[in-house]
């Protein structure tokens, strides 16, 4: 029998991965749950995957989500910490609403008997530091989720993954302009040489995932780490060289560039303590995997894009 998986956000980064990777399998039937199945990526998606359901569900309000995945064997549940909706409220001072939208995930899919989830949540920056970064809201909102989910365990068979660090922030993140001598300028907040943990979100979360679905009774209560390993800013910045042949340098600019103090504690805490308390597990589940993770030189060769077009 061809089972049902319903995914969320799946116009977005890592929804997007995970349809893609688990389309190409030919496995499973597909719910794409998004916000407007009107917008230009829902048609896109439409258009490309015809044999998709699209459904329309608002993360805020649980109705919509219990029709979404009405049916489904599995739920991929992710939240989105920079979409409006989440972080103009975080700016105003609502601090539970990425929890609150990733419970009625949780409570959608128990409620109309989903028997599997995988959510993508992130660990306790608060606890990882012990204490010292105490506000680093797109990491605790997730690991609230994270923590209700397994408090669910008697209802719903729960597994969690952990992306690393975006590859796609050193695009749609960083500052990025040419200087006079058509030098590429990369400026982040992180040191050039401290050690994250990358990965190409578009293409290794899906493979990590569908690999998840495959075994997932050996995943029930683990979390999953997805990142190709530990690379530093300026390894990015040499690799769009080697890629490109376009010369580039990285400029670190201080951590509290980006508005908001959780963001300037999230980058504190990513440099001194690590994304994951420097744990290099999951290097070791990467082996095991039918799937070569992304490297910062294939990621730019992957992404065919070779700088600003105006400085």
């Amino acid at each position: 029998m061809v089972q049902t998986v319903a995914i969320v956000g799946a116009t977005g980064f890592q929804g997007g991965s995970v349809l893609r990777a688990l389309h190409g399998t030919g496995k499973y039937k597909l719910v794409a749950v998004t916000r407007d199945t009107s917008s230009t990526l829902a048609n896109d998606l439409k258009n490309k995957y015809p044999d998709v359901e699209l459904v329309a569900a608002n993360l805020d309000n649980i109705e919509p989500l219990k029709k979404a995945f009405e049916g489904a064997d599995f739920v991929f549940g992710v939240t989105q910490f920079f979409q409006p909706g989440i972080r103009d409220k975080i700016d105003a001072g609502n601090f539970d609403v990425e929890y609150k939208q990733g419970k009625n995930i949780v409570d959608a899919a128990i409620s109309v008997g989903v028997k599997n989830i995988i959510f993508s949540s992130l660990p306790s920056m608060k606890a990882i530091s012990g204490g010292k970064y105490p506000i680093v809201h797109q990491f605790e909102g997730k690991y609230r989720v994270e923590e209700y989910l397994k408090s669910k365990a008697n209802r719903i068979n729960g597994a969690i993954i952990h992306l690393g660090s975006y590859m796609e922030n050193f695009v749609n993140f960083a500052r990025i302009s040419t200087d006079d001598n058509k030098t590429i300028e990369f400026t982040f907040p992180y040191s050039p040489d401290a050690p994250l943990p990358l990965a190409d979100v578009s293409s290794d979360t899906g493979a990590v995932v569908s690999h998840m679905l495959d075994h997932f009774h050996g995943f029930v209560g683990k979390t999953v780490v997805v990142s190709s390993g530990y690379y530093s800013s300026q390894d990015m910045v040499d690799a769009f060289t080697e890629a490109t042949g376009k010369p580039a340098r990285y400029v670190q600019i201080p951590h509290a560039y980006f508005n908001g103090e959780d963001l300037e504690q999230m980058f504190k805490g990513i440099e001194e303590f690590g994304m994951f308390n420097g744990s290099t597990d999951f290097l070791e589940f990467n082996k095991a995997l039918e799937y070569k993770f992304t490297t910062p030189v294939e990621f730019w060769e992957n992404r065919g894009w070779t700088g600003p077009t105006k400085s």
